[in-house]
């Protein structure tokens, strides 16, 4: 396969870890796209700048592939901007903020370029291995699905933005609750129904809620209980349990992970999350894998906007 060039847009710490995935499988960073041309040289000194998309379009005619990282309420223009350009783009999660209607995007898809969602918790090797558990049986019925993806967050750990919803879409259920059903729902290997939540907002000069606690239903005997926090102190007990009638399966904050059932011990080091997970990414949107789609995802933006509309943030 040879090197794509590729033309990242937005220059911050996201901008910056796709940009290292890519170099590292070979490909190229034709172009940068920020407003701030210095933050864009940063990425790639070698890039070409430029402001806007609309000015990168215009002046780069042989980019194969678009990276999305900016802030959240951008990705749904930009996605559609760049499919329709004939770009396969790799958008940042999510590729859309709650009330925003994905169909202009959807039929850029029709005759344009394809969209792959950047979902990097699920090329975590744990999750890759805990899926195949469940399909394989190896768990027997699950039972029980427990998830606490909970972060110590310091002052300023976070850019301003991820607490404005009218550009972040919502706070930690958007920003984190992405991952969180969408592994589910990839593990589980059906749709979650919702049953009731909690939103809390923690820290109190933050616009957007810092506590999300999900309880939803898979099929008819498994609970999911989903718990997203952004908090000022160390959390204890993160991570994800998946116990079924056979065995239990446990993935850690730092991305180990081990599965302990009847016939089967099996486990995993903690990885570089900050890497490893990306060149995996990388890696399967230039192989065109299935499941990171617009389509793929919209069920669980449907789910975040239906908790939205009916739990009050307090």
């Amino acid at each position: 396969m040879s090197a794509r060039r590729v033309l990242v847009v937005g220059a911050g710490v996201m901008g910056h870890r796709h940009a290292v995935a890519v170099r590292a499988v070979g490909d190229q960073i034709a172009a940068v796209v920020d407003t701030d041309l210095a933050r864009a040289s940063a990425v790639d000194s070698g890039a070409s700048t430029y402001t806007s998309v609309q000015e990168a379009l215009a002046q780069e005619h042989d980019l194969d592939s678009a990276i999305i990282a900016t802030p959240s309420a951008g990705h749904l223009v930009q996605s559609t901007e760049l499919v329709a350009a004939g770009l396969d783009v790799l958008v940042e999660k999510p590729h859309r903020v709650p009330g925003q209607d994905p169909a202009l995007l959807r039929d850029a898809l029709r005759t344009g370029g394809r969209l792959f969602v950047g979902m990097s918790t699920r090329h975590w090797a744990g999750v890759k291995a805990v899926v195949s558990a469940v399909a394989d049986g190896e768990l027997g019925e699950i039972l029980t699905y427990n998830d606490r993806m909970q972060f110590h967050l310091e002052e300023d750990s976070l850019p301003g933005w991820y607490f404005n919803s009218a550009v972040s879409g919502g706070g930690v259920l958007v920003t984190n609750g992405v991952h969180a059903f969408d592994r589910a729902r990839a593990i589980l290997g059906e749709e979650l129904q919702f049953h009731t939540a909690a939103l809390k907002r923690v820290n109190p000069s933050h616009e957007t809620e810092d506590h999300a606690s999900v309880i939803a239903r898979v099929g008819e005997s498994t609970i999911a209980s989903i718990d997203m926090s952004w908090v000022p102190f160390d959390p204890i007990g993160t991570g994800l349990i998946v116990m079924g009638t056979r065995g239990t399966a446990r993935i850690y904050m730092d991305g180990s992970w081990s599965i302990s059932a009847i016939g089967v011990e099996r486990s995993g080091p903690s990885i570089n999350i900050d890497r490893a997970p990306f060149i995996s990414q990388w890696t399967s949107f230039r192989d065109e894998e299935a499941g990171f789609g617009l389509d793929d995802l919209e069920p669980t933006l449907e789910l975040i906007e239906q908790i939205y509309q009916e739990v009050p943030v307090v």
